[in-house]
């Protein structure tokens, strides 16, 4: 497959768009702390929905991302590999010269001082009627909590010796394909939200934690095999030589300077190869969602 180097232009546009999805997906959870998992999902696919239609920017390269949004399994009695796909096709000629794949499995950081409303399988079986809950409907709305973030809060989903955890292994083991840990956080590495809000509004100050990428080999080898109550902290990151950039690689870096330049993810030759028809075209593949990033090559004069 011959190579072709992306122009600048591209990875920095990009590089923006990625950046505004990391931005948008940290505000909600600052403002949102007990927010769940999958909704921190929809935000970041809905982010990208945005972007289809293909945009031909000042080099006269052009870039499309399109999205799609399926489902999750894991409330079934199954157990996706990855939360969202992403799917790179680099074009030239009438002619796909790269294809890459990487697989995120999302996980956000738990407050110290407080529970995070995940979703059950019990949820999707109640469905709508969850909006209508007795319970909550008695609790005042003035009633007021404190959500407090810092070094030692955990990814409270990240459990050893989980189905999802051997899942992950198995699969990386079978097909060879990386699997990667998307890490959702606050805005800066100790944060404090209070709730009721005062208004809704992005953190003041530059983004300095936020959405984080690791491989998962890294992840799970942090894991005990004796200790099921451990759960990875934020600490625990920053104390590992193994993960990049102290607390992983910011989702826009990850993109455009380890995927896009073929550092990370894994390449293909075709979406007939057996593994990408697995993961993308069957209803039963292993993930919820996914997003396909097209760049094509200015026609030559």
């Amino acid at each position: 497959m011959s190579e072709l180097t992306i122009h600048a232009d591209v990875k920095e546009w990009l590089h923006r768009i990625f950046r505004d999805c990391n931005e948008r997906i940290t505000e909600k959870l600052s403002n949102n702390p007990n927010a769940p998992e999958e909704s921190l999902d929809l935000t970041w696919i809905e982010h990208f929905s945005r972007y289809s239609s293909p945009v031909t920017l000042a080099s006269s390269w052009t870039v499309k991302v399109e999205a799609h949004y399926l489902g999750g399994l894991r409330h079934f009695y199954r157990w996706e590999i990855a939360d969202i796909g992403v799917l790179l096709f680099l074009r030239s000629g009438g002619e796909v010269k790269r294809s890459k794949v990487a697989l995120l499995q999302s996980k956000r950081l738990y407050p110290s001082n407080r529970s995070v409303a995940e979703e059950g399988r019990a949820d999707y079986e109640i469905g709508f009627a969850r909006l209508a809950d007795l319970e909550d409907l008695t609790r005042s709305l003035t009633l007021e909590a404190e959500f407090k973030f810092n070094a030692d809060c955990r990814y409270g989903a990240l459990v050893p010796g989980s189905d999802q955890v051997k899942a992950i292994n198995e699969y990386e083991k079978e097909s060879k394909l990386p699997v990667y840990y998307q890490l959702y956080n606050p805005w800066t590495p100790v944060f404090v939200q209070c709730v009721p809000l005062r208004g809704y509004a992005a953190p003041s100050g530059q983004l300095e934690l936020g959405v984080r990428i690791i491989p998962a080999k890294i992840v799970h080898s942090m894991l005990p095999a004796k200790d099921k109550a451990y759960r990875p902290s934020l600490k625990d990151l920053s104390a590992r030589a193994d993960v990049p950039n102290k607390y992983g690689w910011l989702l826009e870096d990850f993109i455009t300077k380890e995927f896009l330049e073929c550092r990370e993810g894994w390449r293909f030759n075709t979406v007939q190869d057996d593994a990408i028809q697995a993961l993308f075209y069957r209803r039963t593949g292993a993930i919820a969602a996914a997003i396909a990033i097209t760049i094509e090559e200015p026609a030559a004069a």
